[in-house]
């Protein structure tokens, strides 16, 4: 079989815009690197065979559907070369290599990272956040390896303190007076733009992953733990979180503040015997949930001028049911408007 030829200009203007933007994405860390490169892009940019190309690092993302990534290059050809290290390992373009492959192509234009062994991890990193559909624990994964090799490519750089407001619900409204430490300022600056993140957000998603047990990442993989909750447990050590987590998943967020601060003075044994586990707390939360939204939607569509009278005849019904739970028990006390609906949009 004659293998088709890329349809891609290897020193074209996509693939130029690529060698100056993708390795720039990580501006401290690929500097030097990124300003020989757009002096002599030929001496990074090469064509390889497909078949010398090694699939083996644990980042790239195999297995995927490819379908339209195919089309694509069917269409419009290869718009970035593959990215590898100089012993053909791929740092990025795990699935434009399995494309590809499966179009009948035997080589490829491929972009040569010829740096140490965290610059690389460093791009493979890079790719998953800007391309994959990455679960939240995955993402906080990737920062907190991303943050370490920064670190280590970086060591002078000071790290960013920044103060932190208590929450509305701190006793007496007593401001905590307590920092965090945030990563450096450009470290932040080059995942924010990444992720859309704000500093704060980054920071957490750093600390959970560093400070979560085995277990709670477990639970919140289950769908056990909401990030909320999952903010709150961490501040205890990993062997409490584990003593305690089949507790605290069940509890509301208010509920798991607390016991985090019992614990940590009179330990998790107590703190379990002060904040008893309604059975049905977590049917609770789920419904509380539910009817934030409907209040808040229902408040919304009152000020657009909309009655009651207005709803299909399905969703009045749905509301009538909803009405007739809330007062069928004896001692339940209704608003002065006994109409639930008036009632939720006040």
């Amino acid at each position: 079989m004659i293998s088709p030829s890329p349809k891609i200009r290897i020193f074209g203007p996509d693939v130029r815009h690529f060698l100056t933007n993708f390795p720039d994405s990580w501006t401290t860390i690929w500097h030097s690197f990124s300003s020989h490169t757009q002096r002599t892009l030929e001496t990074f940019v090469e064509t390889r065979r497909l078949k010398d190309l090694k699939a083996t690092n644990p980042y790239l993302r195999l297995g995927t559907d490819v379908s339209e990534l195919e089309k694509s290059i069917q269409t419009v050809g290869l718009i970035a070369p593959l990215v590898i290290s100089p012993d053909n390992v791929i740092l990025a373009g795990a699935r434009r290599f399995q494309a590809l492959l499966n179009l009948g192509y035997v080589e490829a234009p491929v972009m040569i990272v010829d740096k140490g062994e965290l610059e690389r991890e460093l791009v493979s990193i890079d790719e998953n956040l800007v391309r994959k559909d990455l679960t939240k624990i995955e993402v906080e994964g990737h920062l907190r390896r991303a943050k370490e090799i920064y670190q280590a490519l970086n060591p002078h750089e000071e790290e960013t303190p920044a103060p932190v407001e208590a929450s509305e619900d701190s006793e007496e409204n007593e401001i905590e007076k307590k920092k965090i430490v945030l990563p450096a300022e450009k470290f932040l600056n080059i995942v924010a733009e990444k992720t859309g993140l704000s500093p704060k957000q980054i920071h957490e998603a750093i600390n959970r992953d560093e400070m979560a047990s085995k277990e709670v990442k477990e639970a919140r993989i289950n769908g056990e733990l909401s990030l909320s909750q999952t903010n709150e447990i961490v501040k205890l050590k990993k062997e409490e979180q584990e003593k305690s987590l089949s507790h605290i998943k069940t509890l509301p967020v208010r509920e798991i503040k607390k016991f985090v601060k019992i614990a940590k003075v009179k330990g998790v044994e107590e703190a379990i015997k002060e904040t008893p586990k309604d059975p049905h707390s977590r049917d609770f939360l789920e419904v509380e949930a539910a009817l934030k939204k409907l209040v808040k939607k229902l408040k919304q569509l009152e000020l657009e001028g909309m009655n009651p009278s207005d709803f299909p005849a399905d969703i009045q019904n749905m509301l009538k049911t909803v009405v007739k739970f809330a007062e069928s028990e004896d001692n339940f006390i209704p608003a002065k408007n006994t109409d639930m609906y008036e009632e939720a949009i006040q």
